[in-house]
């Protein structure tokens, strides 16, 4: 170990004595005890924690002796910090080193000395705690005791070090709390649990005004909608609660705030940032994507509509230049095109409805089982031998309600995606439809929009090329298609999304690009068992003949629509009244002896409109049946007189009969005949 007397030992021996802020402190107790201790366990006159500096001793603690400090060229602790040892000297005047020291030779006249040395942590020698008395002793014990108090008194050198550097940094941080208190742009608060505001930083006088000293305020006070106030008391204690409110500011503008609030025992900590103009961009954002979509989904529309009306206006044409040459052959052929272009842009109607989540559902209990079985024949010729088809349905899978024929075309239209993506593969191409049973918890249900529960899993799994993360994000949007020029709308995976969604459930796509595609239809348990009797709608209605001689009133503002109804009503053989609007309808209804069989209605008509006409018939005369029609998408509400049949423009002659059909089975012909009106 190197000598005290080194300058660079002794330098870095003083920037430790120093950075301790120990030289020239105020009296602590703590040291004061070790002198006692120290006279206690010596039998020493005087007792001292000494400190030695660049030229001075000065004394932390001194029991017996007045002066604070002396010289350190005369300190006998001074030899001890140099040799960095415990040093006796029983007796001073006999000592070669001290017998001339002014403190030997005056006050307070120095014959004994015992002192042990105090260290620093990092083993710098830096005072004592010695024992000094004014006559020699030959026999003395008490250097253990000495060297105990010395490590006691670098321990608690040590503690102190620490505890002023611990409030010097809580001093710093509250500092630094107070400036971000007070610079902050977020709302600072402190309130109880009744919403009693007790502090708030400045932040919140720039907002709500300043807070007054003479009168309380809440929270509440601010609330746009004071219903909306939180209950601060049911937030468990110690943990966050976070909630976005509108406010409204001392300048009357109306302020949203998104809190967050921590409970400590009866008070509420909380953090509040103003998102007013966040909340204004993101609906700008929210409007300008909804402008983009809808003109997107327009440009769609109209694209596939001008190609499906140009077809259905060509070939008319063509039929009525080829009838007046009396080529019926090509007339046939054109009327045809045409009647299959009209049944195409029907088709495109329905799924903008089901995308749209607008269109007319016919939900009942249906048997997954016996559904896929059943399409099994219907998706192998899809697939045209081009994938091999496994079907898995899970033991005592559940019964889900839902719109059958729906529901067959979002599967169909899956597959034949499906086959789509795997064109060209060979034998590795696989087409797995599958069916389990999957309960979906309260944080799922909620990220997807639904309630929790029970639901059947309905997955179409292809070993195609798969989706990259581009493409799935928009893979619901409308006309958006991966496929070429011709080969599909675009409408596919959104009319089934908005199926599924109408029928209460979600849809999820697990996609790897090169490694296939699972499409996961999400429907809800059906509560009841699937009837194995009940034939399907479509085909009940269809059932029997026309019941002729019974009256049926057509109400439709439209007069070519009308015309079309009535016509094909009487050629039928049924006797038909028609009515131009709602109002006109019931007071023709109210002239008949005999009220009409049947009334077949718009929905949409000015003045009345086919519900409040349905109520009114209704009420008149319970016995007649009301069948509502309507093209229109946004039909809600309450339907009370369409219980029976709802039928959905645009709809051909033969779904006009087969509804009426379903509508009067078992109705017998009227006794009396019509009046007021002509018969067809």
């Amino acid at each position: 170990m190197r000598s005290i007397e080194d300058p660079a030992r002794e330098a870095a021996r003083l920037a430790a004595l120093h950075r301790l802020d120990l030289l020239d402190s105020p009296a602590e107790a703590e040291f004061d005890d070790l002198v006692a201790l120290a006279r206690a366990a010596t039998g020493a006159e005087i007792a001292l924690v000494s400190l030695i500096d660049a030229d001075r001793q000065w004394f932390k603690a001194r029991s017996g002796l007045t002066v604070s400090e002396t010289p350190r060229s005369a300190a006998f602790c001074d030899h001890a910090v140099r040799a960095a040892a415990a040093l006796v000297v029983p007796d001073a005047a006999a000592d070669a080193r001290f017998a001339d020291n002014p403190l030997v030779l005056g006050a307070p006249f120095i014959r004994f000395y015992a002192g042990a040395p105090i260290f620093t942590p990092d083993g710098h020698a830096i005072g004592t705690v010695c024992a000094i008395d004014s006559r020699p002793r030959q026999d003395f014990r008490g250097l253990p005791a000495l060297e105990a108090l010395a490590r006691q008194a670098s321990a608690l050198i040590e503690l102190r070090r620490l505890s002023h550097r611990d409030a010097q940094q809580r001093d710093a941080l509250a500092r630094e709390l107070d400036r971000l208190w007070t610079l902050a742009h977020d709302l600072i608060l402190l309130c109880d649990l009744e919403g009693r505001v007790i502090a708030a930083n400045p932040a919140w006088a720039e907002v709500f005004g300043a807070i007054p000293a003479d009168a309380p305020i809440f929270m509440r006070d601010f609330l746009v909608d004071p219903a909306q106030r939180p209950r601060l008391e049911g937030i468990a204690d110690g943990t966050a609660f976070p909630i976005t409110l509108d406010y409204r500011g001392h300048d009357g503008m109306v302020r949203t705030i998104s809190w967050t609030l921590r409970r400590e025992g009866a008070m509420i900590y909380a953090i509040g940032r103003d998102d007013t103009a966040l909340r204004a961009a993101e609906r700008e954002l929210v409007q300008a994507q909804r402008m983009e979509s809808l003109g997107q989904l327009t440009g769609g529309i109209a694209h596939d509509f001008n190609n499906l009306l140009t077809i259905v206006i060509g070939n008319l044409d063509i039929a009525r230049r080829r009838l007046a040459g009396g080529d019926l052959g090509r007339v046939e052929r054109a009327l045809g095109e045409a009647g299959e272009g009209a049944a195409r842009a029907a088709t495109l109607t329905q799924r903008l409805l089901a995308f749209a989540r607008r269109q007319r559902l016919a939900p009942r209990a249906i048997a997954p089982a016996v559904l896929l079985a059943d399409m099994r024949p219907l998706i192998e010729r899809a697939i045209l031998e081009t994938a091999t088809l496994d079907m898995v349905v899970e033991d005592g899978a559940w019964p889900i309600q839902a719109d059958a024929g729906q529901l067959e075309n979002s599967i169909l239209n899956l597959a034949v995606n499906a086959r789509d993506a795997m064109a060209g593969l060979g034998p590795v191409a696989r087409l797995t439809i599958g069916a389990a049973n999957q309960h979906v918890g309260g944080e799922e249900a909620a990220r997807h929009g639904v309630a929790p529960g029970d639901y059947l899993r309905i997955t179409v799994a292809d070993t195609g090329a798969g989706m990259t993360r581009e493409v799935l994000e928009r893979a619901f949007e409308p006309f958006f298609t991966t496929k070429g020029i011709g080969r599909g709308t675009g409408l596919g995976l959104s009319q089934v999304d908005g199926f599924v969604r109408q029928s209460g459930g979600f849809v999820t796509i697990d996609t790897t690009p090169g490694a296939g595609t699972l499409v996961h239809l999400w429907l809800p348990r059906s509560p009841v068992a699937p009837d194995p009797a009940a034939p399907p709608p479509s085909q009940a209605a269809a059932q029997g003949e026309a019941p002729r001689g019974l009256c049926v009133m057509v109400v439709e503002d439209n007069d070519s629509l009308r015309q079309l109804a009535v016509e094909t009503l009487r050629d039928a053989g049924y006797r038909v009244i028609e009515a131009h609007d709602g109002r006109a309808a019931l007071s023709l209804f109210k002239r008949q002896a005999v009220p009409p069989t049947l009334v077949l209605s718009d929905v949409m008509m000015p003045g009345l409109d086919g519900f409040s006409l349905a109520e009114e018939i209704r009420r008149r005369a319970p016995a007649t049946e009301v069948v509502l029609m309507s093209g229109y998408a946004g039909v809600d509400g309450p339907q009370p007189a369409a219980e029976r049949v709802a039928l959905t423009k645009p709809f051909t002659p033969a779904d006009l009969l087969a509804c009426v059909r379903a509508a009067l089975a078992g109705k017998t012909v009227p006794p009396a005949p019509l009046t007021g009106v002509p018969q067809g």
